[in-house]
């Protein structure tokens, strides 16, 4: 009976590892993917910027680049431990934040 019990309890834990594992492997997937449009609407912005000469593509692009900075660091942060300090969380905040204020200024800046 004891056998038994145990023999469950490990089974339902490799299940969890199993199933940790693949939630880990599909964040992994989807912060390249989302890195990788970034990196794409970067050029995309610059492309724009050099064929139109709108000053708020500057914005955008500086926006999108900031934006795969901060999933470089986020990265770097979950594969080494040294980099996991207090200050990551304020540095990636304070990326989100001026990512938005980009975005905005991209927005309301007039045209010219």
């Amino acid at each position: 009976m004891i056998i038994e019990s145990a023999i469950i309890v490990l089974i339902t834990f490799s299940g969890l590892f199993l199933q940790a594992e693949m939630f880990e492997d599909i964040e992994i997937a989807i912060m390249a993917i989302t890195g990788i449009f970034s990196l794409l609407l970067l050029a995309l912005s610059i492309s724009a910027y050099r064929k139109t000469g709108l000053k708020k593509i500057i914005y955008a692009a500086t926006a999108f680049a900031l934006f795969g900075i901060q999933l470089l660091f986020e990265s770097l942060e979950e594969a080494f431990e040294v980099l996991d300090t207090g200050y990551g969380s304020i540095i990636t905040s304070s990326m989100t934040l001026a990512i938005l204020i980009l975005f905005f200024l991209a927005i309301v800046q007039k045209n010219k």
